[in-house]
Order: C-alpha cells, then sequence, then structure tokens
C-alpha cells in the first residue's frame, strides 16, 4: 500500500505514528505549522524556500473552477484520466482541487485553467433553518435559541442543553454543514479514502449520537483507567489515547437518509443497535467469515475500508458508516493473523493491525475487547 501524502506539501509521504498505527495529516512540523499559520503557499523544502509561482515543489491546490471544461465536472475524484483518487482538499481555504496530488495536477497542464476559483459548496442540509431565530446555523442544535460554544467547538449552548441530549438518548441530532465539527468530520472522511479502486462519495449528512449519562461515565472510567496506566497526557496525546476511527455495518432501516432521524426496532438492524446501546460483544458475528484478530471491536482510520462493510438492507441511494471514540491506550502491533486473541496481550489495551509488506493487511485494523474501550459518537450519511 502507498503511504499518502503531506496535506501541505503534497509531495512528501505523511509521517507515521506507531503508536496509533494510522498517519498523520503532514509530513513533518514545518508543512503542519505552515498550513495552521496559512504560509503553506510558500513553503520551505530541505532548507529551501520556493514560492508557487517559482516551483513546482510546493503544491498549491486548483481549485475547482467556474466554467472549467472536464469529462466529469461534478465528480468528487481527481479528473486525471484514469486516476479514481478522490481530490486534494485544502483545510485552510477550504477548496477542492481539481487533482489528487501534484503529480497528477503537473501531467495534465491542459486540465489546469486560470479562471478565478469558485469554492466547494457541499449539497444543502435538509433541516430547516431555525424558526424565529436570527441565528440559522450558528444555533445550538438543542434549544435553537442560543449559539452554540464556539470555543469549545461544541454542539450545545452549554451545561444545560448537554444535560437535555443525554435525556433524549438514544437518537441523532444532525450538524450543519456550516459548523466547524461537520467540515472536520468530513476531512478526516476524504482524507482517510484510500483505495483507489472504489470511487469516492463525499459526506452529506453527519449527525451526533447522543449518549445517555450512564453510557458516557462508564467510557469516561475507563479512559482514566487506561490514562493512569499509560500517562499518555504527559506524552503529548490525548487522555487514554483516545482516536477517531470508523466502523462499518449493516442498515436495515434508512437511517440518516433525508427526513429519516428516528432509530428504528427492528433487532437484526445492527447500525440502529449499536447507536441504542453501544457496542457490545455479545452480539459479536463475523462478517468477513473470520475474525483476523479474535473476538473484539473492530474500527479502521481508513474510511473507505468501512465502507466495504457498510451494507443496507433497504433500498437507499446513501450509505451510512460510524465515526468512533475509542480508546486506544497502548497498542500492541501485528501483521499476522491471532484468530484466538479474546484479550490484548499483557501490559497493553489493544491491537493495532499493520498494513507491512508480507504482511496479512492491506489496510489498518485497531481491535479492543472492553465494551467501555469504544462508543459511537457520529453518522457519517454519504
Amino acid at each position: 500500500m502507498a503511504s499518502p501524502l503531506c496535506m501541505g506539501c503534497g509531495i512528501k509521504t505523511r509521517r507515521f505514528d506507531t503508536n496509533t498505527g494510522s498517519y498523520f495529516d503532514y509530513c513533518g512540523l514545518h508543512c503542519r505549522n505552515a498550513v495552521r499559520n496559512g504560509n503553506w503557499g510558500a513553503s520551505s523544502l530541505n532548507g529551501q524556500t520556493t514560492t508557487a509561482a517559482s516551483s513546482s515543489s510546493s503544491f498549491v491546490p486548483q481549485p475547482i473552477r467556474s466554467g472549467q471544461s472536464v469529462q466529469n465536472p461534478s465528480s468528487s475524484n481527481c479528473i486525471a484520466p484514469n486516476c479514481n483518487r478522490p481530490r486534494w482538499y485544502n483545510p485552510q481555504q477550504g477548496d477542492y482541487s481539481l487533482f489528487c496530488s501534484i503529480k497528477c495536477r503537473n501531467a495534465n497542464p491542459h486540465l489546469q485553467s486560470q479562471q478565478q476559483p469558485q469554492r466547494y459548496q457541499p449539497q444543502p442540509s435538509h433541516v430547516p433553518a431555525v424558526v424565529g431565530s436570527s441565528l440559522g446555523q450558528r444555533a445550538c442544535v438543542i434549544c435553537k435559541s442560543a449559539p452554540y460554544d464556539a470555543a469549545r467547538e461544541s454542539l450545545f449552548c452549554g451545561y444545560a442543553c448537554l444535560k437535555k441530549a443525554e435525556a433524549m438518548a438514544p437518537g441523532i441530532i444532525e450538524i450543519p454543514m456550516s459548523h466547524p465539527k461537520f467540515r472536520n468530520i468530513a476531512h478526516q472522511f476524504t482524507q482517510k479514502w484510500l483505495h483507489t479502486n472504489v470511487a469516492f462519495r463525499p459526506p452529506k449528512h453527519i449527525y451526533i449520537v447522543l449518549q445517555s449519562a450512564t453510557q458516557k461515565a462508564s467510557y469516561a472510567r475507563y479512559k482514566a483507567k487506561v490514562e493512569r496506566e499509560g500517562n499518555f497526557v504527559a506524552s503529548g496525546r490525548t487522555e487514554g489515547n483516545e482516536n477517531r476511527r470508523f466502523h462499518g455495518s449493516t442498515r436495515q432501516c434508512r437511517l440518516g437518509d433525508p427526513g429519516n432521524t428516528q432509530l428504528c426496532s427492528n433487532s437484526n438492524c445492527p447500525l440502529c443497535g449499536i447507536l441504542r446501546t453501544s457496542f457490545d460483544l455479545a452480539f459479536f458475528k463475523v462478517k468477513t467469515g473470520f475474525a483476523r484478530f479474535g473476538r473484539g471491536h473492530y474500527t479502521t482510520a481508513t474510511s473507505s475500508k468501512s465502507d466495504s462493510y457498510s451494507t443496507n438492507g433497504s433500498t437507499s441511494s446513501y450509505k451510512a458508516i460510524i465515526m468512533t471514540k475509542v480508546v486506544v491506550g497502548r497498542g500492541y502491533k501485528m501483521t499476522q493473523n491471532a484468530q484466538t486473541l479474546t484479550a490484548p496481550p499483557t501490559g497493553f489495551h489493544s491491537v493495532l493491525g499493520e498494513p507491512v509488506q508480507g504482511g496479512k493487511l492491506n489496510y489498518d485494523e485497531l481491535v479492543v475487547y472492553d465494551n467501555d474501550a469504544i462508543r459511537p459518537a457520529y453518522l457519517i450519511v454519504y
């Protein structure tokens, strides 16, 4: 498997985090800081400063152009002939490039345009604007009368509405496309679509999964326990080495489709079952005929891998996957099958399936063996 390119320079491969088994967004601190500071258009590679006008070594994305003549201008994939990778996304400007990388861009100068850029705009949400309020989509998703807590990028205006959301669980509430949380989740989904043989489908609707106070408390206790054992915060990581990962499942209903926000009552709908009561090993089933790392909860950093596990039991033009929060803790790296596992090796909290030459995996896997090590956080409909 080819390593993904840095989202800053578009040339070097991204740095691989051996602790979590996933790739960072950038090749190094220089590109990361340049993007965050808004200076990535004049990047310094190997100690030499270059600009987009004088060197092709700094990949400045070519945004989607108005009036562009291409074979499929509405496609979400690179427009280079015979390339099926998703377009490169510039998080600073909110633009999608016409190409997936500098390689495809430079190989197809005839497809580039000098016209003024037109910002990529996702399709509008089916949720109507807030009635009787001038806040529009800046409103708290619960009371819809006060602005959400922008400082924390929260969906709620404060503690009172947060507690109301807990009381409403189980359920889902749509996140407005204008909210930073939507953009953040959509960006991770887009950047982690790595399969070149599967057409990329952009997120259309994203929902927060409402969890009860009891579910939150048991997850928080487990995370605190893992943090005490690993002291991850002191090394610059999140508490318990918590990470977001994707999980694909079967959807027997049309939950998440426009106008469908109620969990179904079908006991054979794994998706609604997970959103209702979280992950439970008592319902562990094997879709592929075997469990590579034994009986556990499987997730991945690769959205396109989860897509292969996302299936519909009813007719729908949409698909859905869950973005989870997982307490990774100390991950034990494995490259070969270990189907008899029921827990990680002693001294570890999870298993990291790593794709290496000669190994059994093409894409990463993260497996935890405790129900409280994982929670469904968001539902992505695409």
